[in-house]
């Protein structure tokens, strides 16, 4: 049985110009290393019982410094590649999505992002559980995903065949959130980075480790693009918007020295 634990970041675009929606694939043997890596770390550098253990500086507890709270990050990503953990991230640019309700935008990452999880888990012929972090909202439309699953390809195509269960979760209900909140916010900040907002030498030395976690088929170098990371829409009209995920793309690629190209052979969610 694997688990897909998913979260939203960049919600709006004055925190980075694209929206990131994504989380971690663990497999039923790798919960309990990731759960005792992180309370290895957190005992390590300080933090207490109900302290949030997030990416962000603002999330910090007082008595943990800056350096260890920078180094406890570091720590959990190396630990989640050598464990052999899976990332799926989606993105969409602010400016193109913003003739969507929040509702629509969100419901369409989580069809990505589902669509992604299923294909592998249809390659390792795994059945899977999915939990998303608490949005009220979204009930309906887990319920609707379960029900009658995602149009492919002009077709409604089933996902329960291999996803068995939707639920959500939040901050502090596992370790597993904890370990999504940190990869997923280091990503953010490498997106980030590649649009000029933050350092790129940072952007480097997080990306090196935490592309290792994206989900890709093949190697040398490993196709990640149109599998564990998913730039929407597939065909960019804008040259503007064009440029930008160019910019994205290619920082990525130097960051990883992985292909973030679309993967042409994917059929993806309508």
């Amino acid at each position: 049985m694997h688990w897909f634990v998913a979260d939203e970041t960049n919600k709006d675009s004055s925190q980075g110009e694209f929206f990131i929606y994504g989380g971690l694939v663990f497999t039923e043997e790798q919960i309990p290393l990731v759960h005792a890596a992180v309370d290895a770390i957190r005992l390590e550098h300080g933090y207490q019982p109900g302290d949030d253990f997030k990416f962000h500086t603002r999330a910090r507890p007082s008595q943990v410094s800056i350096d260890s709270a920078r180094l406890a990050k570091q720590e959990l990503v190396e630990e989640l590649k050598t464990i052999g953990v899976r990332m799926i991230v989606y993105v969409v640019l602010h400016d193109i999505a913003t003739n969507r309700t929040e509702a629509e935008r969100m419901n369409y990452a989580l069809n990505t992002v589902s669509w992604a999880y299923h294909r592998l888990l249809d390659m390792e012929r795994a059945d899977g559980v999915m939990a998303i972090d608490r949005d009220d909202d979204q009930h309906n439309h887990l319920a609707n995903l379960f029900q009658h699953g995602i149009a492919v390809g002009g077709q409604q195509v089933s996902i329960r065949d291999r996803i068995r269960f939707f639920g959500q979760t939040s901050n502090n209900a596992s370790h597993l959130s904890s370990a999504v909140d940190v990869a997923l916010g280091a990503f953010r900040y490498c997106a980030n980075a590649a649009g000029g907002v933050g350092s790129d030498e940072v952007a480097r030395a997080i990306f090196s480790p935490l592309s290792e976690l994206l989900w890709g088929v093949g190697t040398d170098p490993k196709q990640v693009g149109g599998h564990g990371f998913i730039a929407r829409p597939i065909e960019v009209r804008a040259p503007a918007y064009e440029v930008r995920y160019t910019q994205l793309r290619t920082a990525l690629a130097a960051y990883s020295r992985a292909n973030v190209e679309n993967d042409p052979t994917v059929d993806q969610p309508e």
